[in-house]
């Protein structure tokens, strides 16, 4: 019992490191230790000393006063309510106690989320993060609170069993009784410690099982229209019934585990029991003592049962510390300056100098780059997938840092800037923007939350947004639900643009952000982009030739190189792979 408890505190010191976010709930903490305490003592101590010497005189055989009658009727009821009243109060404060630690937990992992480099939820996909910090997290709560309760009250009832026990073989001065019942300790170790070990392995395996389900229902919901085209529903089905079959071997595995311990500690405990009731019959024991010592053992070994259980529970919410520790553990490798320098607005002069990055498989996504981008100007990556266009883009924003070289606005390094400062002179439209389940107005203000309603309209005019606003039920109030699905992707891409015309940021970054347009739409986006080129540095990564018209230079990329810079017309008049590229579209259009 020893050595399990003492694993179990090296458990519960990892568990319970947690329990720094209690600062603001010292009230809380300290009500549950003392109602816990109260109410082991009050099972393990209080009832076997009031049985004793309240049967003593009930079983006399002498008359007995009315109001000594009363008393010891009352005893034990007021013992039994004390014991009742204090077993509630310290789990409800431990419960919320263990509230207040998941919703913190939760906090920290979202926070540290925030702060992780782009390159590990490529590793981590949404699905395994959301079952790390949500399922993961309701286990170390709802096990928390029971393991709280537990560590307290149940020690304290043993504690209080075995003190009784001790008093009592003093008082008869035999010790066999108390011998008896620490006998049984050794025996019951063994199977307690073998199964906990075997129990975080398996409940790891149960949350593991746990995020395939959701992975498999986030890709099913995800991509629902080509489930249908293509009459896979069956297959999706037999997919998710497999999944969720994996879960239910593993669910009850961990069931079993955890359902075993108590029946092996009772069938201990009533060997040990029955030996120390078979001697103490022997012996000729009182029944007051009977009684009590019958009391005694009950919540001695009543108490080791549940320290079993809690040790399964420390086993089951250690599983799922340790994927929690998956994320919190992550190191941050794009973090701000220890002394930064600091800017307002910058003028947007980009220069990229020997840069280079292998951020995918060891292999090189860029070659050093050298190209300097200069405010008022426009400029088109182009390029086949996987050239490196969005990596370029990427390392601007400071998604990335370079293995190699540098990277500088205004002549700063911008790793010698707070991302905060960087990312706020640079408005980034992607592919498939992502829109919150809120009003039009408020998708657009989310660029610039202090806006005026003014600024936010003159926004969605630039971007062709605004008469097709007013068109909506209730125009800018109107609510598009969860990403955007109530509104055409064409709709979704020119509020994305009207957020980042609404920054007025002094770099404007388009990864072909009007793929989704109709050709009057675009041209009309284009005109407005052009418009805002004379005092800004925009990029724009695009397929599309139709609109380098506007495009002050193009940059063609090829295997993580810049291999061509120059106009739309001086690379079509020379045998270049831009020329190709343009020649294959034309074709294809044709």
């Amino acid at each position: 019992m020893v050595q399990i408890m003492r694993e179990c505190r090296m458990s519960i010191w990892s568990l319970f490191s947690y329990f720094r976010f209690l600062k603001k709930a010292k009230k809380d903490v300290i009500l549950a230790i003392i109602m816990g305490i109260v109410h082991g003592l009050s099972s393990g101590f209080g009832i076997p000393v009031i049985l004793k010497y309240s049967s003593s005189i009930l079983f006399s055989g002498e008359a007995i006063r009315s109001v000594i009658l009363t008393i010891l009727t009352l005893l034990p009821m007021l013992v039994m309510l004390i014991r009742g009243i204090s077993g509630f109060l310290s789990s409800y404060y431990f419960a919320a106690c263990g509230q207040h630690i998941v919703e913190e937990l939760r906090m920290m992992i979202f926070q540290k989320m925030q702060r992780l480099h782009l390159g590990f939820f490529n590793e981590c996909p949404p699905s395994e993060l959301i079952s790390r910090s949500i399922n993961a997290s309701t286990i170390i709560q709802t096990n928390l609170v029971d393991i709280s309760h537990d560590i307290i009250t149940q020690p304290m009832a043993l504690l209080g069993a075995i003190s009784y026990l001790v008093y009592l073989c003093i008082e008869q001065s035999d010790l066999v009784i108390l011998f008896l019942f620490l006998t049984a300790l050794p025996v019951i170790i063994f199977p307690i410690r073998n199964i906990g070990q075997r129990l975080r392995n398996k409940s790891g395996q149960m949350q593991g099982r746990t995020t395939e389900i959701i992975n498999k229902l986030n890709h099913n919901l995800a991509a629902i229209k080509e489930v249908r085209a293509f009459g896979l529903e069956e297959q999706e089905i037999g997919r998710y019934r497999k999944a969720c079959h994996a879960f239910s071997d593993a669910f009850l595995q961990v069931i079993k585990y955890q359902l075993i311990i108590s029946p092996i500690v009772e069938v201990i405990s009533a060997v040990g029991v029955g030996f120390a009731m078979f001697y103490a019959y022997r012996q000729n024991l009182r029944l007051e003592l009977f009684i009590s010592l019958a009391t005694a053992l009950y919540f001695g070994y009543d108490a080791i049962k549940r320290l079993g259980d809690l040790s399964n529970k420390i086993q089951t919410s250690m599983a799922a510390v340790d994927r929690i520790e998956v994320i919190l553990s992550e190191p941050e490798k794009i973090v701000d300056p220890s002394n930064p320098v600091l800017v307002g607005k910058l003028h947007g002069d980009i220069r990229f100098q020997e840069v280079s990055i292998g951020y995918l498989n060891n292999r090189e996504v860029l070659k050093k780059i050298n190209v300097i981008l200069q405010h008022g100007k426009t400029y088109a990556l182009v390029g086949a997938s996987g050239a490196g266009k969005s990596t370029f883009v990427n390392m601007i924003l400071r998604f990335y840092d370079p293995d190699q070289g540098n990277i500088s606005v205004d002549g700063i390094e911008i790793r010698d800037m707070l991302k905060h400062d960087l990312r706020s002179n640079i408005g980034y439209v992607p592919q498939d923007p992502t829109l919150i389940n809120d009003t039009v107005y408020n998708n657009i203000i989310w660029g610039k939350p202090n806006a005026k309603k003014e600024e936010v309209i003159e926004a969605a005019k630039k971007a062709y947004a605004h008469d097709f606003i007013l068109q909506m039920p209730d125009g800018y109030n109107t609510l598009i639900g969860e990403e955007g699905r109530t509104i055409s992707g064409g709709q979704q891409q020119r509020i994305a643009l009207a957020r980042v015309f609404l920054r007025d940021c002094p770099i404007l970054i388009f990864d072909e952000a009007t793929s989704a347009l109709d050709s009057e739409s675009q041209q009309a986006i284009y005109q407005a982009i052009k418009n805002l080129s004379r005092d800004k540095t925009i990029i724009m990564i695009s397929h599309r030739f139709s609109m380098m018209s506007i495009v002050d230079e193009v940059l063609v990329f090829s295997q993580g190189k810049i291999i061509e810079e120059g106009t739309h017309q001086s690379l079509l008049s020379n045998d270049t792979l831009y020329r190709k590229l343009y020649e294959k579209q034309q074709v294809v259009k044709s």
